[in-house]
């Protein structure tokens, strides 16, 4: 019976190479101070930062996507809100929609992130803002140091040879230094300037195209084409308001959906002949007081001795197709 222990010499080249794989195909360094943002918390929105760095040009080259030649620089990556969406799945498997990932890519732009441009569904070209910081040499990194200096230690606390000790030399004061807490510390710290401080969103509404940063107010995307579309007849009768708050109409117009059951056509309708009447266009100018007069409108509207306003007939401009008309509703249908 032999007493030989076999050493597993194998495994440890395995792991190595794993390592070396890694450095081949790409890696980015992730800094805690990224656990400080208020975002960090939604798993696919940090998840959804993590797929940008990896998927960031490392060095200028070429891209073909979608039959196009894309010109990228260190630090862009051209994709689509729906190809980023396929890598941004429930538990159950279903991807992010397109629309959702769009959202988390405008708060992106919001915080100083990143940067866009090119066409959605043709290609976006994404540019992470200080991508340096990200691509750092592996040298120059304290985690390598590290995991560089164990490489190089006595196994078993056996004495080392002089060739050990040889490099061991040449690269302690480096690796002393970047091993210090106070360095490592330093590194977070100076890492925390890759995000510009701005207003944050501290809630993302998944169905949501537009809403408060808080989450408070919120709409769909239908809900914002007729708050837009009820802003453009506004401005014809009333140019001299400010532009509103439109996660706010937008707010509005979905209690009346969800609360009062009304439907966008219904919402439109009625707003638009309370902007002919010649009392109500001067006190319904928002989809808030259109909710809180919808009895009284609706009544009003039925009277036949109502007159509209005295413009109305002569500016043809205004008036337009008419409210059920295919024109008129070519947004929502």
């Amino acid at each position: 019976m032999s007493n030989v222990a076999y050493a597993d010499f194998a495994a440890r080249t395995a792991v190595r190479s794993n390592r070396m794989e890694n450095q081949k195909t790409g890696f980015i360094p992730l800094y805690r101070s990224v656990l400080k943002k208020p975002w960090a918390k939604d798993v696919f929105l940090r998840t959804l930062w993590e797929n940008l760095l990896l998927g960031a040009a490392r060095q200028p080259y070429t891209a073909n996507f979608k039959g196009r030649q894309w010109p990228l620089q260190t630090g862009q990556l051209v994709t689509t809100s729906a190809d980023l969406g396929l890598k941004l799945c429930d538990r159950n498997g279903e991807p992010t929609s397109r629309h959702a990932v769009d959202r988390m890519l405008s708060l992106f732009v919001k915080e100083g992130m990143i940067s866009t441009a090119g066409e959605k569904r043709k290609g976006t070209v994404i540019t992470i803002t200080n991508f340096a910081h990200y691509a750092q040499k592996m040298d120059d990194l304290p985690a390598h140091n590290a995991a560089h200096n164990s490489e190089h230690s006595p196994a078993h606390n056996e004495p080392s040879n002089g060739e050990a000790s040889g490099v061991d030399a040449k690269h302690n004061p480096e690796h002393k230094a970047a091993l210090k807490p106070e360095n490592h510390e330093q590194e977070v710290i100076l890492n925390t300037n890759v995000f510009n401080v701005r207003q944050r969103i501290s809630k993302i509404v998944p169905d949501a195209a537009v809403q408060t940063p808080k989450g408070d107010k919120w709409g769909t995307s239908d809900d914002l084409r007729c708050a837009e579309w009820m802003l453009a007849l506004r401005q014809i009768t009333k140019p001299s308001l400010k532009k509103p708050n439109m996660a706010g109409w937008a707010n509005d117009i979905r209690l009346m959906r969800q609360l009062d059951g009304r439907t966008h056509k219904e919402i439109c309708e009625l707003f638009r002949w309370a902007c002919k009447d010649s009392f109500w266009y001067k006190n319904i100018l928002s989809p808030a007081k259109l909710r809180a007069k919808w009895d009284t409108l609706t009544l009003h509207r039925e009277d036949p001795t109502r007159k509209p306003r005295a413009d109305v007939s002569a500016n043809k401009s205004e008036t337009g197709p008419h409210w059920n008309s295919a024109k008129a509703w070519e947004k929502f249908i």
